[in-house]
């Protein structure tokens, strides 16, 4: 009599979704996002929360509070000064929508190679790294009527008693202070858009240009 050979069974794969799970890479990982969230949480969320419920009372630095309900919102927002403060702030929000793709623009170009990139790159960035009174006091005098800016606008044949008073004329002052924060932010943003455009993998843009995708869908349909 002899042993029929037996061919050994394959083991049949277990899905993704079905595999057991690993609850000690998962306490790693409460673990360690247990001190940053609660951090966030106390220091953020606690705060901003307390503050919305304070926002409903007559608050006095002696003795009771008292229940107001919605008058503080109503008091705010039919003041004159607070329309106008949140006008200011549509500068610097539109300021910052400009930052973003102007950044989002350079550092397209400078997440591939480029012919003195890396100059370019320390170029954008140096702004970031000087403190903020130095950039102040930068450009009080480069604004200062008849001073640098002025004087190099004279040299391309504008005429300096014509010329406004950046920082005085309140029309123009508020543009001028956000092309102040553009200068001094957008390498930030730059450094950070580089990275993400980096660790996108290279064969993803090798196999678009194949394909016949040009540099505007490479960079909409990849990149963004």
């Amino acid at each position: 009599m002899t042993a029929a050979a037996v061919e050994p069974t394959e083991k049949a794969e277990i899905p993704f979704n079905k595999q057991p799970r690993d609850w000690r890479k998962a306490g790693v990982i409460v673990a360690f996002s247990a001190i940053p969230v609660a951090l966030l949480v106390i220091f953020t969320y606690w705060p901003f929360g307390s503050m919305i419920g304070y926002s409903f009372y007559k608050m006095k630095y002696i003795g009771p509070r008292q229940f107001v309900g919605l008058q503080n919102y109503i008091d705010v927002f039919t003041r004159p000064d607070t329309l106008s403060s949140l006008k200011l702030s549509l500068y610097y929000m539109v300021g910052a929508l400009i930052q973003v793709a102007l950044a989002l623009y350079l550092s397209t170009m400078l997440a591939f190679k480029v012919r003195g990139g890396s100059a370019f790159k320390a170029i954008y960035f140096f702004p970031y790294l000087i403190n903020g009174i130095a950039v102040g006091f930068i450009f009080k005098f480069f604004f200062t009527h008849g001073f640098v800016l002025d004087t190099l606008l004279s040299w391309v044949g504008f005429n300096v008693d014509k010329l406004p008073f950046w920082l005085r004329d309140e029309s123009i002052n508020n543009v001028v202070l956000v092309a102040c924060s553009i200068w001094k932010y957008i390498g930030q943003n730059i450094v950070m858009f580089i990275g993400a455009i980096a660790s996108v993998d290279p064969v993803l843009y090798e196999a678009a240009e194949i394909d016949g995708a040009n540099a505007w869908h490479r960079f909409k349909d990849i990149i963004l």
